[in-house]
C-alpha cells in the first residue's frame, strides 16, 4: 500500500530509532483512515525493516524496528 510506505518513509529516521523489543504505540484515531482500515484487514505491514501493525483493544497502531541488531 502506497500510503503506509509513505508513511514509513516519512517517518523512517523516528522509527528506525526504535530499540530491541521497543514499539511506538500510536493512537489510530488520529491516523489516516486508509492506513488503520488496510492494518485491520491485514496482518502487518512490513517495509524498509519497518512493522506495522493493528492492535484491536486499545484500537492503536504498533510500530517496530526489525533492523536491530
Amino acid at each position: 500500500m502506497n500510503k503506509l510506505k509513505l508513511f514509513i518513509e516519512d517517518n523512517f529516521e523516528r522509527f528506525s530509532d526504535l530499540d530491541e523489543s521497543e514499539v511506538l504505540e500510536l493512537d489510530a484515531h488520529y491516523m489516516d483512515d486508509d492506513i488503520v482500515n488496510y492494518l485491520k484487514d491485514n496482518d502487518k505491514f512490513e517495509h524498509n525493516g519497518i512493522c506495522v501493525y493493528y492492535v484491536k483493544g486499545p484500537d492503536e497502531v504498533h510500530v517496530e524496528n526489525l533492523n536491530v541488531d
